[in-house]
């Protein structure tokens, strides 16, 4: 197998959106977009050709996915990531006693993850928190790599 590159790991799981699959082919390290949708009619065999060109494409995708099940395997999804912790564990990571404060009262209730992004700015450790987000999804991305014996270049 060739290796996947992390950084492409790490962004699939943190792109992906709810309806869509993110999957690391095992022989090339590529990684692969299929929507749920696709899989399920090629499984329902349903007819495509009057689809669109691309959603045919998707289609065929699709198919030589699930023919070729052993082949591929998905990446966690956003739903295994606690972003939440990721915020907290980041605001316990700060020097300043004044931001770490006002960061903790921000993420309470509803409305925290927009309070927490109006806070950084504030604070002035806006890069620090995305610098701080993309390590832990490498990590993240990188250990599953590591649990699923899959090589990955960095």
């Amino acid at each position: 197998m060739n290796q996947v590159d992390i950084r492409e790991v790490a962004d699939a799981i943190e792109e992906q959106v709810e309806g869509d699959l993110a999957l690391v082919d095992k022989i090339d390290g590529k990684i692969l977009h299929v929507s749920d949708e696709a899989i399920v009619d090629v499984e329902e065999e349903e007819d495509f050709d009057h689809l669109l060109e691309w959603q045919q494409e998707e289609r065929h995708l699709a198919q030589h996915i699930l023919e070729n099940e052993t082949r591929y395997i998905q990446v966690p999804d956003c739903s295994d990531v606690d972003e939440y912790q990721m915020m907290e564990a980041f605001i316990n990571s700060l020097q300043g006693d004044q931001a770490r404060n006002d960061l903790s009262k921000a993420i309470r209730g509803k409305g925290a993850f927009r309070r927490f992004k109006d806070q950084i700015v504030t604070y002035g450790v806006r890069d620090q928190w995305y610098e701080y987000k993309d390590e832990q999804y490498r990590t993240l991305a990188m250990e599953w790599c590591e649990e699923n014996d899959i090589p990955y270049k960095k």
